[in-house]
């Protein structure tokens, strides 16, 4: 008799819930598989499959990614929703599997939950290194590396190719290693047999831990105690072994001369700054200057790297862009400096237009909803991986006229910024988890592209394959060109 109520009882259960759940109104959904869910929807480039389903089903999409629920937001207006109207709301992290073994254990920023280590590096990071005087005082840095680049482009001659990606790269990654560290790695146009191992192997580190960074991993989808069939975690956890070793090194090199050293630079501040909380701190600073060194040098110099092949795509742009500088600055041997910004509405158009079409993080760090809620009418499940799709808000039909199109006019007389507020370009994302170093990059990218536009005539390599110069997205965390952009670059006399 009990055995038969206790079914009854099931059942009854099993009838409720069932018909609650019809009740909820999720959003629209694509075909989905067995145990899989909809995880084979994001084969090829993540961000592309889904802003392709975006314009099939839809501003908002609810997917099931193996046994984890998810929620991919296409359009500026729900995008304000998620990271403004409920910002507390979707202010957490999911488990990603690059913030467990790639950044010890949930100790960095960026793709870590929201808890008080969280509040604590954000607060680290705003007081300490991207305040407006910090971010003054890393000028003489950029203007140096910007220096020693422009010789080797000079020193490369009219008809040889250079290879941009990896002059862009050095000088990103020279400068946040000089910021974080007060090391300097790399010198342009160094050939591979003659860089420094060290150096070598930091740019390894780095750029593997990138490149395996916001990758979707099966370990994110299943049962935690099921993550042990991930065939990637032995890779990671070799990845993590080799960082630590090196980090702990240049860590162990910062508190040897601590006394001695007059700058401090930020491991330095960490140091000090976290003392109180004894050996625990060693992985918090290995882990925040990782993460620091490779979001400032991935994202920026991808995105200069865009901006470059479409002023080669779009000679009209660029020689307005010429026009306006050489008005703005003077002769092309001056340096575009950073209080010349304020008067380069056109430079600023174009980097807008780039960061529009072109965003280096096209889908935003993910999301997570900390209770159940509801976007445009829609019930979104508590602890949902929410994706905020910036590659399709940038292409939002009635939001942008021309939006396929390179223009960088529709920004003129226009108010819409980069910062985060305006919702329909959102290249650093925006409220609470917002990029905290979005006025460093955003300065370097401006540096650059005035600089370089300046003082250089840009053209493709004569005889190389037109299809190596197409405006295609290679597969990766960042939203790199296909192929590394390779032009021949000549002095202006002007």
């Amino acid at each position: 008799m009990g055995t038969l109520l206790y079914v009854i009882i099931l059942l009854a259960f099993v009838y409720v819930l069932r018909k609650y759940l019809l009740r909820l109104k999720l959003p629209p959904s694509p075909w989905g598989l067995p145990l899989l869910g909809h995880l084979h929807h994001l084969a090829g480039i993540p961000f592309l499959s889904l802003h392709a389903l975006s314009k099939q089903y839809g501003p908002i999409l609810f997917m099931k990614l193996g046994t984890v629920p998810a929620v991919v937001i296409s359009s500026s207006v729900l995008a304000k929703e998620v990271l403004r109207s409920q910002d507390q709301m979707f202010a957490s992290r999911p488990y990603i599997l690059v913030g467990d073994y790639g950044l010890y254990h949930f100790q960095g920023i960026g793709p870590v939950p929201y808890n008080d280590h969280w509040k604590m590096m954000r607060k680290l990071c705003a007081t300490e290194l991207f305040t407006p005087k910090r971010i003054d005082s890393f000028l003489p840095i950029r203007l140096e590396e910007i220096t020693g680049m422009f010789s080797a482009l000079r020193g490369a001659g009219a008809h040889k190719a250079v290879d941009m990606r990896n002059m862009l790269s050095i000088f990103t990654f020279n400068v946040m290693t000089r910021i974080l560290m007060n090391k300097r790695f790399f010198e342009y146009g160094e050939d591979e047999e003659h860089i420094d191992g060290e150096a070598k192997q930091f740019k390894d580190i780095v750029f593997e831990t990138a490149d395996q960074g916001l990758q979707f991993h099966i370990s994110e989808f299943i049962p935690h105690w099921l993550r042990w069939i991930d065939w990637k975690v032995p890779e990671l956890k070799r990845l993590h072994a080799k960082k630590d070793k090196f980090l702990q090194n240049i860590l162990d090199q910062h508190k040897d001369m601590a006394s001695t050293k007059g700058h401090k630079d930020f491991m330095d501040i960490m140091l000090q700054n976290l003392e109180h909380r004894g050996a625990a701190r060693e992985d918090f600073i290995k882990a925040v200057v990782l993460e620091l060194t490779i979001a400032g040098t991935d994202t920026s110099a991808c995105i200069v790297e865009w901006t470059l092949l479409e002023l080669l795509h779009n000679p009209r742009v660029l020689s307005k862009l010429k026009e306006e500088l050489d008005a703005v600055v003077g002769s092309s041997s001056h340096m575009v400096e950073e209080p010349d910004f304020q008067n380069l509405d056109y430079l600023n158009a174009v980097i807008k237009e780039a960061f529009r079409l072109h965003p280096p993080l096209p889908l935003l760090i993910p999301h997570m909803s900390t209770q159940t809620c509801t976007i445009a009418g829609f019930h979104v499940p508590k602890n949902a991986f929410t994706f905020v799709n910036v590659y399709s808000i940038g292409r939002e039909r009635g939001v942008w006229e021309r939006a396929d199109e390179f223009w960088p006019e529709r920004f003129l007389g226009k108010s819409v910024d980069v910062r985060g507020q305006d919702f329909e370009l959102l290249p650093f994302g925006s409220g609470r988890r917002a990029c905290a170093g979005m006025q460093l990059g955003l300065k370097t990218v401006q540096l650059l592209v005035s600089n370089l536009v300046h003082a250089f005539d840009w053209s493709f390599v004569p005889g190389k394959p037109s299809e190596d110069y197409l405006l295609q997205e290679r597969h990766g965390t960042v939203n790199w060109i296909k192929t590394p952009l390779q032009v021949c670059v000549v002095p202006r006399t002007r």
